[in-house]
């Protein structure tokens, strides 16, 4: 077993041993340049040499120096993906792995930084890394951060490599977005709650001063138009960020408020983790859910793990993923096709589970 270690570990070491293109060229009997054409894949060489230099190639572990490459006016087939800090959503921790893995499908790697939240500094210092490193372009996530937002808006006039941001958008004409349709996502939700009779609906979201934040509270003041319009807006809760705490307290807030006939029977939470903190207000005051009052989730992080598993408007992850490395792809490799600032909306998905209780009756279904 240690004789077994020992090799393992002298043949890591050869495969790590820097080789050179002289190397390969004394190794092949075929000049350097001959060897340098197959490495960058232009001009000619024969078959023969080709595949003569390719085996040398995979026999010695020769890794191609990326930096010299960049250097010499070549692409890195680097891209670099910022996005915030949020240490009780993992929403911006899926989405990281998912670029990585979208990009290296499509034959590029990732360098993810995380910024913390309002830290302009550091957004700076961050963009200075990923240049430096030579990256071909940039994904940003800045999150609900308005200072942040409008920072990468001044900085994308002045970078070199294009950007395209996701989520959260940025009013510049040179960043292409990739953004969730978030006003259909709170519509669909609270009409899910409305086909279960309900109409007595509160709403649990953030101070709207964020386009997102916006737009979850208008599709659901829309669904709640011809219902009862005026107890949505009476029944309204904003909180100031996206915590469990916040959704407890406004949780909380809503049910010492209304009583008797003007309590919710449901309440729409405009993320996962304030639907978590309705959860725990709720059990606080041995409300069961979904038998006393039924709660509707927004994102798709945390809705499975809770108990029971909450039903929740799904933010398409994979799909935004993927749009956003190809936006970014086509910029890099189709520059004269892509060079508008063109938005793409992809509606997010209601998945059912079991916080809803369907509570039709002749008084609720007019």
């Amino acid at each position: 077993m240690e004789e077994n270690g020992k090799k393992y570990e002298k043949n890591f070491t050869k495969s790590m041993k820097k080789v050179t293109l002289k190397d390969i060229a004394d190794e092949a009997g075929v000049s350097i340049s001959c060897v340098t054409r197959c490495v960058n894949g232009s001009g000619y060489v024969s078959k023969e040499k080709r595949e003569k230099v390719c085996q040398v190639m995979e026999r010695m572990h020769y890794i191609p120096n990326q930096q010299a490459k960049v250097l010499r006016g070549g692409s890195s087939r680097l891209l670099g993906h910022v996005h915030a800090v949020a240490d009780e959503n993992i929403f911006f921790t899926k989405m990281a792995v998912t670029i990585e893995r979208k990009s290296f499908e499509k034959g590029y790697k990732t360098i993810t930084y995380a910024l913390d939240t309002g830290d302009v500094k550091m957004l700076e210092g961050i963009l200075l890394d990923l240049i430096s490193y030579g990256v071909d372009g940039i994904i940003i996530n800045a999150g609900i951060d308005k200072e942040i937002t409008e920072e990468i808006g001044r900085k994308a006039k002045k970078l070199s490599v294009p950007l395209v941001m996701i989520e959260r958008p940025a009013d510049v004409y040179e960043i292409e977005k990739i953004l969730v349709d978030n006003g259909e996502g709170s519509y669909t939700a609270v009409r899910r709650l409305q086909n279960a009779g309900h109409r007595r609906i509160a709403y649990l979201g953030v101070v709207q001063e964020e386009i997102v934040e916006q737009e979850r509270y208008h599709g659901y003041l829309q669904a709640m138009k011809g219902i009862d319009e005026e107890y949505a807006i009476k029944n309204s809760y904003f909180a100031e960020a996206y915590t469990v705490e916040n959704g407890y307290k406004g949780c909380l807030e809503i049910l010492d408020k209304r009583t008797g006939e003007e309590q919710p029977t449901a309440i729409f939470a405009a993320s996962d983790i304030l639907a978590a903190g309705v959860y725990r207000a709720l059990m606080e005051r041995k409300i069961q859910i979904p038998e006393d009052i039924s709660v509707v989730g927004y994102d798709d992080t945390i809705a499975k793990f809770l108990s029971p598993p909450l039903s929740t408007m799904q933010l398409p992850v994979e799909e935004i993923a993927e749009a956003a490395v190809n936006a970014l792809i086509n910029k890099l490799e189709e520059k004269e096709q892509h060079s508008g600032n063109r938005t793409v909306k992809i509606g997010p998905v209601f998945i059912e589970r079991n916080s809803i209780k369907n509570i039709k009756s002749p008084e609720n279904l007019k």
